[in-house]
This record gives C-alpha cells, structure tokens and sequence, in this order.
C-alpha cells in the first residue's frame, strides 16, 4: 500500500462516516495509520489501532511517516508478546494499552500467496520432505541454521524459505558455504496467507532462532505458526510464551544443537499420518491455551470507555 493510495482510502471512509454515521475509527494495519490520522483531525472521531512487534520494528522512512501520525490516535493496541518490541513509550506518542495475547485461526491463503509457493517449488518430487522456514530477521541466525541443521538432516529434505529479504543475498549465503542442499525461497513479507499457503505444501516448520537478540522472531509469528496444522520445532527461547512441548510445538533448549537437529529429524521420518496428526494436536492446544475471546472482550470495553459508554461488569449489573 503505497502513499498514494491513502487519499483513496481517506475519501472512502469519510465517506463511509457521514452515510452511516460511524462513532469511532480502528486501524489494524499500520499502513493506513496516517490515514486513520486523517480522520481522527479532520472528522473529530476517536480513533485507535493494533501495533504488532512488526510494525514496532520497522524503521525508515515509510515506518517514520507512520510513526509520527500514532500521536494523533486516541489510544493504541500492542498484544503481551510485541510489548518487548516498544524500545521506548514515549516514541511512540500515544497512550499504550496492553491486550492479552491470543491464537488466531490462518486465513484461506489467497490465489497469490498459493501461486508464489507453488512456483518456488516447481519440480519437486511428491515425496521429497519439505521442511518450511520462515526468513529471521537477523541473518546470524540463518547462517546457524544453514552450517549446523541444514547439513546434519539425515531425512535430507528440500528447504522453502518464505519471507527472504533479498534472493541474491540468499545465493550469496548458500553460495558462500557450498551447501549442498535443495533451498527454495519465497520473497516479500510474512504474512498470515503466506503462512496458510506454504502450510499446505511443506512437512514441518522449523524456526532458525538460536540467538535472543531483538530481531529474534516473537511469539506473534510462532504462534501463527503454531495454529498452521504442522508441526513447529525451534527452541524454547524464541517464544515470549513459551508453550508446552510436544503439546503446542517441539521446543528445544536454547544453544542445544543436535536437539534442535534430532527433533526436526524425528517429526519428518513421522509416517505422514502421524505427523499430519502432530500438526493438529499443536493447533488445538495452541487456540485453547491462547483464547481470542478475553481480546475480544477486553476491546470492546475499550471502545465502549472511549465512547463514553463503560461496560457495566456482569456481577455488577442489577438482575
């Protein structure tokens, strides 16, 4: 969503307020923050939005221009697991309310998402093990995954990397080490359809994450990883909400190589039923462990105090 579009979108919810007198407005994308902005000075609603560790994280100039317009919101939205990304609250400009974390079921992977992983996987075998590996940020990280995993995998699957920054840097990185792996890649952002749509195609995910730095991935991709319907192996020190093993993903001591090695290895020499029966397991212990409902209800409250209109408590309320 470029600058351009964003008098597209202004137009088209100021429109939708006066025909349908809105009382508030909520932004969930930090894309359109300087459009809910817009509206919050010109159209005097309140106005809130969801900031994930993602868009906390983001720096240039884009995520500057973003940036400056969160002072104008009344209030902003940051779940338990992205709080660590907040360097400093004051930077962000805006009052933070911290909203429990929550599992949130994949979305239908779009055409686009599914055509991108099929075309990076054109000419694979059926059979041939497919380990999915969604791109860390810091790129220590994936040399640990490519000197100390990738070659000491007895089932020798194929790799699909999804969310790669850059595909020369990632020829680079193999080019460099003379792997001799099969590596497919998937470039642009991780997002929840991409997440659905390599789900559907690989055998297990695994998340290169032996370092705690700050760009270390958080709970927010894991858990989305989680609820997938596959199998997640990394190890315990890349979730913020550290789940249960073998109950809500494989998770391995931080700094335990040939753990990290012998579970990836385990769960892909699985019969495929077995696996697939893994993957659902991992899901719904996921969902029950991490309800949306207390997030639900804790935004509604917020909205309804920002309107004026508290909710009264249950146990309160006169019969």
């Amino acid at each position: 969503m470029g600058l351009r579009s964003w008098p597209r979108a202004y137009r088209a919810a100021a429109a939708l307020i006066r025909r349908d007198g809105f009382e508030m407005v909520h932004v969930l994308d930090r894309r359109l923050a300087p459009v809910g902005a817009m509206l919050r000075r010109r159209r005097a609603v309140p106005a809130t939005l969801t900031l994930t560790a993602e868009a906390l994280r983001r720096r240039g100039p884009r995520a500057a221009l973003e940036r400056r317009s969160f002072a104008v919101f009344d209030e902003a939205f940051v779940s338990d697991d992205a709080m660590p990304a907040i360097d400093d609250r004051a930077t962000i400009g805006v009052p933070i309310y911290a909203m429990p974390s929550a599992a949130r079921e994949l979305p239908m992977p779009s055409p686009r998402d599914v055509a991108r992983v099929l075309g990076a996987l054109r000419g694979l075998e059926p059979e041939q093990p497919l380990v999915g590996v969604p791109w860390p940020n810091n790129v220590a990280d994936f040399r640990w995954f490519r000197d100390i995993v990738m070659p000491n995998l007895g089932a020798k699957p194929s790799f699909l990397l999804f969310g790669v920054a850059s595909r020369r840097e990632l020829r680079m990185l193999m080019g460099v080490a003379g792997a001799r792996v099969d590596v497919r890649a998937v470039a642009g952002p991780i997002t929840a359809g991409l997440i659905a749509a390599a789900a559907r195609m690989v055998d297990v995910f695994a998340v290169p994450a032996p370092t705690r730095s700050p760009a270390a991935p958080r709970g927010e991709l894991l858990m989305a990883l989680t609820v997938s319907g596959v199998p997640v192996v990394t190890d315990a020190a890349s979730f913020d909400c550290v789940p249960a093993h073998e109950t809500s993903g494989l998770m391995i001591d931080p700094g335990d190589e040939r753990g990290f090695v012998a579970a990836l290895d385990g769960v892909l020499r699985l019969p495929p039923v077995q696996r697939h029966l893994l993957g659902e397991e991992v899901a719904r212990s996921t969902l029950r462990e991490w309800p949306l409902r207390p997030v639900t209800e804790a935004y509604a409250a917020r909205f309804a105090s920002l309107l004026g209109r508290p909710v009264i408590p249950q146990e309160l309320r006169v019969a």
